[in-house]
């Protein structure tokens, strides 16, 4: 279990955000981002591909049911 005093940023004290250059934290940002974005881009466009599939075998059970 995890001890509360170590959650604590005390005065002084040094953490990883402190040794880590301030351009190369702000660039972290942007590669979440972009991965985020092209996370939900596949999604869209997958969603976008199942939707046309959709259509066509709409097509297909309507042509079958009017026979």
């Amino acid at each position: 279990m995890l001890n509360m005093i170590t959650l604590l940023n005390l005065p002084g004290d040094s953490t990883a955000m402190d040794m880590v250059p301030q351009e190369v934290a702000g660039a972290d940002i942007y590669i979440v981002m972009a991965v985020t974005l092209i996370v939900w881009g596949g999604i869209f466009f997958y969603l976008l591909y199942l939707n046309g599939k959709l259509k066509t075998l709409r097509k297909k059970v309507d042509t079958i049911e009017r026979k």
